[in-house]
């Protein structure tokens, strides 16, 4: 198995909305940028990850493509790729490319950066 298709299988997990996942995949101090909410922190990130299954709302599908990875460091590694998810109550997908930040700590890689831009 390659870096990449490590990191993406831990990017999938994320995408299932469980927030047991992110709360252990994420370091304590990740910052998150999502469209049309902005930077947030791990514990508003697992807030609304809480109230969202409440709600009933979870991701239905979600499909990646333009998935790269770069290892800027030993131990830090950037992964690239474009989304298309659609949430459970949602007709159709939405379009984002997506950044995470990856370290690894005590022998896992750890979330430390995420950011999701609107692509139309």
């Amino acid at each position: 198995m390659t870096l990449l298709d490590e990191l993406l299988v831990i990017e999938r997990q994320l995408w299932r909305s469980d927030a047991d996942v992110y709360a252990a995949t994420y370091l304590p101090e990740a910052v998150l940028i999502f469209p049309g909410i902005g930077r947030i922190d791990l514990d508003a990130a697992v807030e609304a990850i809480r109230g969202e299954n409440a709600a009933g709302r979870h991701w239905a599908e979600v499909a990646f493509s333009a998935e790269t990875a770069l290892e800027v460091a030993a131990g830090t590694c950037l992964v690239a790729y474009h989304a298309d998810a659609r949430w459970n109550d949602q007709p159709t997908a939405e379009a984002v490319d997506c950044l995470t930040v990856y370290v690894k700590r005590e022998g896992r890689w750890r979330v430390a950066a995420h950011q999701q831009t609107g692509n139309p």
